[in-house]
């Protein structure tokens, strides 16, 4: 088994005191962070320019919290509102309570959050079959759950509020052989293949957090490792541990031979 010497996680670098660095540290590995993504919000006419009107609607598709920020930005630039019997829908519990910042008791108790992967939230949505779904994004589309969303007679629209720019690594990254690469998102699966589309994934190891995240990199032809979120691992971090503690033995540190 090789030892594990260099993690790439595809965020940008966290604070100093991040427990990051301290896993970097107790394991004596290096981890380095880049950022291939740069979200860019849309100004109010780019965002006009659409043809889409919030208000058609009265469900709301969240799967990030820079979605949820500029859609709110953009609501509040044209002085609207949702509707006060609107629904929201996120993936994951996490992007639901960055959502609370920006809606009332009543609506929050209209929130569904129980949704892993796109995918998951069709039972949902099916019991609620006469509602207006608005997918708020950016970048790609998720054209397999609009797919699955239209197979059950669903009505889902989309609307962008940011474009997604990519970012090559710094030329020092370039340069380095990695013995894991950590992929936080679709959006950074699909910005390393348009940056990089004839990299050779060899010897590495490819961790993915969230089920979509997961799918698309196998679709992208990636082997994936491990994943999170599972049973007992439910953050990036968490899967970085516990990828160490299996491939590096029970004791920190451990120089197990190559």
């Amino acid at each position: 088994m090789k030892r594990v010497r260099s993690i790439l996680v595809l965020l940008p670098p966290p604070p100093p005191d991040s427990p990051y660095y301290d896993l970097a540290r107790s394991w004596k590995v290096e981890i380095h962070f880049a950022n291939l993504v740069e979200i860019q919000g849309l100004t109010l006419p780019e965002f006009r320019e659409q043809g889409t009107s919030p208000l058609d609607y009265n469900a709301y598709i969240f799967t990030g919290k820079q979605a949820i920020d500029h859609f709110f930005r953009l609501m509040q630039e044209m002085r609207l509102e949702v509707p006060a019997d609107s629904r929201f829908l996120c993936v994951g519990e996490a992007i639901a309570q960055h959502l609370f910042q920006y809606i009332s008791g009543a609506m929050r108790r209209r929130t569904y959050a129980q949704a892993q992967t796109l995918n998951d939230l069709i039972p949902y949505m099916k019991k609620h079959p006469q509602a207006k779904y608005l997918y708020v994004g950016g970048g790609v589309a998720p054209l397999q759950f609009f797919e699955e969303a239209a197979r059950h007679n669903l009505s889902v629209g989309t609307i962008r509020v940011y474009n997604v720019l990519y970012t090559p690594l710094p030329a020092s990254l370039r340069r380095k052989k990695f013995s894991v690469i950590a992929f936080p998102s679709v959006t950074s699966v699909l910005a390393w293949k348009k940056l990089y589309p004839t990299y050779q994934q060899g010897e590495t190891a490819i961790l993915t957090f969230g089920l979509d995240t997961k799918r698309i990199a196998e679709n992208e032809g990636f082997q994936i490792h491990d994943y999170a979120p599972r049973e007992g691992v439910g953050s990036l971090l968490g899967l970085l541990t516990q990828y160490l503690r299996t491939h590096m033995g029970h004791t920190k540190g451990s120089l197990s031979s190559e």
